[in-house]
């Protein structure tokens, strides 16, 4: 395989590369992780207008390697748990889920709510920890959900604590699907925010539902993770805790998990 370096460069002055065969294996990855049944040989080729030759090998060496699978009697490939348990590898992340879900669970049985934790990456927010609530009617985020910035309560936590050069690349990776802010409007929503030190909005996803928000920070003081509570009401007095004792509860929750990474208020 030969690597071939162009000489563009954009404002950063950062230079683009071009590793064509790693190039086909990421584009296959990233078509299959659309596909939960999984695509056979002649879709993967049309979606990806490429030959058979040119992707056969690749898929061959991506199933040695347990990226992808073709189950028993069919003939679809789709990616196994590898990626998102290489993920889950990464010291903070893994730091972070682990220290999290005990007190998680104890804030979703004390409150009756489910919750989840988000992070930051590529321009989105990633559910990388949820935990359901004890009821027997529950509302919550399906892990590796995908949160956009603009008008989620973690995404608003993630820009409004995050650095102006930080959040400025932060908004400058939304994917052009995601909905775009009135810039003045937006910057009030951050600084309220931050001034505020939680979010809480009306889910823009899901009716019914308010969202309650949280900052986690590292060892740093920059934030890790946003702990959100899809908070929803019962109309029959079943759940005894209402959205100042969840905000209460939120909030010591989030305060200890930034102490045990190394944050000092």
């Amino acid at each position: 395989m030969t690597e071939k370096k162009t000489t563009k460069e954009t404002g950063s002055r950062k230079k683009h590369y071009s590793a064509p065969a790693l190039e086909k294996g990421l584009d296959l990855l990233e078509l299959l992780s659309y596909e939960v049944d999984g695509l056979n040989i002649a879709e993967i080729t049309r979606r990806l207008d490429k030959s058979v030759g040119e992707l056969f090998r690749m898929l061959a060496v991506l199933e040695q390697r347990g990226f992808i699978e073709m189950p028993m009697g069919s003939d679809k490939y789709r990616l196994t748990l590898k990626m998102f348990s290489l993920s889950n590898r990464f010291p903070p992340i893994k730091r972070l889920t682990s220290l999290a879900n005990p007190l998680m669970q104890s804030l979703s049985y004390t409150i009756e709510q489910s919750c989840h934790l988000v992070i930051y990456y590529e321009g989105k927010g990633h559910v990388v920890v949820q935990q359901d609530s004890p009821s027997t009617r529950i509302f919550s985020v399906r892990l590796g959900a995908e949160a956009p910035l603009m008008n989620t309560c973690s995404g608003h936590l993630l820009l409004a604590y995050s650095s102006p050069e930080k959040r400025e690349l932060m908004l400058n990776r939304i994917p052009k699907n995601h909905p775009k802010p009135n810039q003045i409007a937006f910057k009030s929503i951050l600084e309220k925010v931050e001034k505020q030190g939680f979010e809480n909005i009306i889910s823009a996803q899901t009716q019914g539902v308010e969202d309650i928000g949280y900052p986690i920070f590292d060892d740093t003081g920059q934030i890790a993770a946003a702990l959100v509570v899809p908070f929803i009401g019962f109309l029959d007095g079943s759940h005894s805790v209402d959205g100042n004792l969840a905000h209460e509860k939120i909030k010591a929750t989030a305060e200890e998990m930034s102490r045990l990474l190394g944050y000092e208020a």
